[in-house]
């Protein structure tokens, strides 16, 4: 075994060190840089396929923080039931101020199993999962384990067996909202549930801009490095590292986004662009960027319009629009946050709870505080 108190580590003995843990926790599982296959296996078999446990996702998510100066390794497990690949586990290990065990950056993502999995048999493995991540957590270090019950639109009617266990083991609890449109219905019924503002505004758009969406039929690098140039003078600056922006632009290529467009029709010029992510069950606004010298025009409703009917038309069953912030949650965002959050609610159908839990990896008397 080797120290977690070294700032760098070398990818062959993190991934020596997690297949012991397996091995002496007796956890059927095996990692997805070794077994890629089994992965796909699993992915193509779930109940729902969200867009943040995509390969695609994960590795945007890992050139992030690297591109951000954190040493990160993929140890995202595929799990096997009588040997059978039946769930996936998106897990990371990176280095802040310390070695921490997250979903690159982010909360531990639940574990997600196949639809076909019997409840005896989610049980036993949510039950070896939490083990396994207890023990990684106590030889890393960290105190805290933070993860997260990510909100399934389908899966509305009662807790899951993952949450149960966190809550019987002692987890704090906090609840984030997120929001989504239901996109099964027909495109009118759909746009009827937009506010009730927003559907001249998208008439007004669609007449002033021209739309227009690039995928992998007709992705061209020019439109894309106009898009990369616009989020930058949005921004003032890069903001983060090219290395993101070429895998973005692979998932145009791959058919795992697609990019709308906004121009001015008198020059030609951008003026707005939104980037979706999708999998066959969900779409995700991505990252946009929009003229600040246009802000007074709709821009950014023509753009959801679009997207809307791109993503039904490619059967996409619900659309991710974002996170709904409140003023008062307790990670206490911005107000720029909550004012864009309930621009986006505009064109949702439904607010879903995600919930959050902080557990001590080594037993103690009360709950851990979930700290955003």
């Amino acid at each position: 075994m080797f120290a977690f108190t070294s700032p760098t580590l070398q990818l062959n003995r993190v991934q020596s060190w997690i297949n012991q843990i397996l091995a002496e926790q007796e956890f059927d599982a095996s990692l997805c840089v070794e077994t890629p296959e089994g992965w796909l296996t699993v992915w193509k078999e779930l109940v729902y396929r969200p867009v943040a446990a995509s390969r695609s996702m994960l590795e945007y998510q890992k050139a992030y923080l690297e591109g951000a100066g954190q040493q990160v390794f993929d140890l995202s497990l595929v799990v096997r039931s009588d040997g059978r690949p039946v769930g996936l586990l998106p897990l990371s290990l990176s280095r802040t101020d310390s070695w921490q065990l997250t979903t690159m950056g982010a909360p531990i993502s639940a574990p997600m199993f196949v639809k076909d999995l019997s409840p005896r048999t989610e049980k036993k493995l949510c039950t070896g999962t939490l083990s396994v991540l207890k023990r990684l957590a106590s030889d890393v270090g960290q105190q805290t384990l933070l993860t997260e019950q990510a909100c399934w639109p389908i899966e509305l009617q009662a807790c899951t067996e993952w949450h149960q266990q966190l809550m019987s083991a002692g987890a704090g609890i906090q609840t984030r909202h997120d929001l989504f449109a239901d996109l099964r219905s027909d495109l009118a019924t759909i746009r009827s549930t937009f506010r009730k503002s927003y559907r001249s505004l998208i008439n007004v758009a669609l007449k002033t801009w021209q739309a227009a969406v690039m995928d992998a039929d007709n992705a061209d690098a020019n439109t894309w490095a106009e898009f990369k140039q616009l989020h930058k003078d949005v921004a003032g600056r890069s903001t983060r590292a090219d290395s993101t922006w070429a895998l973005q632009w692979g998932m145009v290529q791959s058919r795992n986004a697609f990019l709308v467009t906004l121009r001015d029709p008198a020059d030609q010029r951008l003026v707005g662009a939104g980037l979706f992510q999708f999998t066959a069950d969900e779409g995700l606004y991505a990252v946009g960027a929009y003229d600040r010298a246009l802000f007074d025009k709709p821009l950014g409703h023509s753009v959801q319009q679009r997207a809307i009917e791109t993503l039904k038309a490619l059967g996409v069953r619900w659309y991710q629009v974002g996170e709904r912030h409140y003023s008062q949650s307790p990670h206490a965002p911005s107000a720029k946050e909550v004012a864009i959050s309930e621009f986006k609610q505009g064109f949702s159908s439904h607010v879903f709870c995600r919930h959050q839990f902080a557990l001590a990896s080594r037993q103690s008397g009360c709950p851990a505080e979930v700290t955003p």
